[in-house]
């Protein structure tokens, strides 16, 4: 659920992916690599972040056929985060390695480069039967010098770890001693050590946990926003940003506010138990999501016990409010509402969205009014990747050809990525029309992908 809105607000470095590789995990078998890189495109450089030692993107969207790889990118990235933030290896199902090859003794790989608060830093964790394997940490040199080890964790023979830290981190004996508690009796199997030293003295071992836990979100098809109320509530611009980006798109939403219902009213005669229980949680200060949607919050005002929930009004032909259920809107406005607080998030903080499946429940023209508001916004702070089907987003006046990726499931049923800039095209061609007759691939159809004589093509559009 999209209730990390105000946590994730507490950003005050810059942050942004640069790099994610996957081997033998889900569909990828060999390393497998996607990337916010800029590519040697002159177009569209407002859709650039420079930084001090590396320029990056600030959206990709990926294409593929089903069964390509697109959703097992953006769930193979949320599983390395949920691995480092809730600290145990557990989170990753057991037998997940790639099934079609060869490696399938072999331990499963992930690694993700990131910017955060002036450093690059580059992690990584190799995990197998529920054990990790190897674990690291370094910070970037950007080729300009050599990547500097943080700490590096690898399996022994017995199956126990040992630890290697930077030598700023074992100036003194007590330091290493007390490297070795951890080696000895703090460092088990299935926890990262990343998670383990997270509130300790290793500066760069915390910002880059902090990176994981403050300045990544997702998005699946299933994800609902839950916190409105809670939101329009603390943030006054948050709901005015909301009701005016919910008006540009013409859904005939007029307003959304909250409304305050008597407790009792609310929760009638029908269910006391659940009553019961939900009055004594929120006279110990909490709140409480209710109803049948969970879109109500129940809370304490005014030493009271109230419901809040949100509501929709739409305008008559006679000019006047009529207020709606908010679960009476169509998918269409509800999917907008879940996209909204990224929207925010995207312009104020320097945050990376993924969003699989973006198309889900939109219909054409108003998703692509919804990224278009994102790409044309000149001063957004953070950084959109998602996955789709619709190729009416194929347009070169919505994204860099770098900013394009698609994605192509192998021979051997691994799943292979590439950006549109790697192939060598005029920026005024029609893409919508050669990715659908397959020219690059990432789409279902019978053959090989050399075989399309991309040079052939680009000399009849000439």
């Amino acid at each position: 659920m999209l209730t990390t809105l105000f946590a994730l607000c507490l950003i005050k470095y810059r942050s942004m992916l640069i790099r994610f590789t996957a081997e033998n995990f889900l569909s990828f078998h060999e390393e497998t690599e996607f990337n916010m890189l800029t590519g040697e495109i002159r177009r569209l450089p407002s859709h650039v972040y420079k930084l001090p030692q590396i320029d990056l993107l600030k959206a990709a969207v990926i294409y593929g056929a089903n069964g390509a790889g697109k959703s097992n990118l953006i769930r193979a990235i949320s599983i390395l985060c949920s691995i480092v933030t809730e600290g145990n290896i557990d989170v990753v199902e057991r037998d997940q390695e790639f099934k079609l090859g060869d490696t399938a003794s072999n331990p499963s790989t992930l690694e993700i480069e990131f910017v955060y608060n002036k450093k690059g830093y580059a992690y990584g964790i190799s995990f197998k039967d529920g054990e990790i394997y190897e674990e690291w940490l370094y910070l970037l040199g950007y080729q300009k010098k050599e990547d500097e080890l943080v700490f590096e964790r690898k399996r022994g023979k017995k199956g126990r770890s040992g630890l290697k830290l930077h030598p700023k981190y074992t100036k003194s004996q007590k330091d290493s001693l007390l490297i070795q508690v951890y080696e000895e009796d703090l460092l088990v199997s299935n926890v990262p050590f990343i998670w383990l030293v997270k509130d300790k003295k290793y500066k760069e071992i915390s910002s880059a946990f902090q990176w994981f836990d403050k300045c990544v979100l997702f998005v699946f098809p299933h994800t609902r926003y839950s916190g409105l109320v809670d939101h329009f509530i603390l943030d006054k611009d948050f709901k005015e940003f909301t009701n005016n980006t919910l008006n540009s798109f013409n859904t005939g939403v007029e307003e959304i506010d909250i409304q305050t219902i008597d407790f009792d009213q609310f929760f009638g005669e029908d269910n006391l138990a659940e009553k019961e229980r939900v009055l004594k949680k929120i006279k110990g200060g909490d709140s409480e999501e209710v109803g049948k949607h969970k879109s109500a919050v129940a809370m304490m005002e005014d030493g009271k016990p109230v419901v809040k929930k949100p509501v929709t009004y739409h305008i008559n032909p006679k000019g006047e409010k009529v207020k709606f259920e908010l679960y009476q809107e169509s998918d269409g406005t509800l999917r907008l509402l879940d996209f909204i607080p990224v929207v925010f998030l995207l312009n104020h903080y320097p945050v990376t969205v993924f969003i699989d499946e973006v198309d889900q429940s939109i219909h054409t023209s108003l998703l692509k009014e919804f990224i278009a508001k994102i790409q044309n916004k000149r001063d957004t702070a953070g950084q959109l990747v998602f996955t789709t089907h619709e190729s009416n987003l194929l347009d070169l006046d919505l994204f860099r050809q770098d900013e394009i990726w698609f994605a192509e499931k192998c021979e051997n049923g691994a799943s292979h990525f590439y950006p549109l800039s790697d192939f060598d095209i005029r920026p005024d061609l029609d893409i919508r029309k050669g990715y659908l007759s397959g020219r690059f691939g990432a789409i279902p159809f019978l053959g090989n992908l050399k075989d399309l004589n991309w040079e052939k093509h680009v000399k009849k559009d000439q």
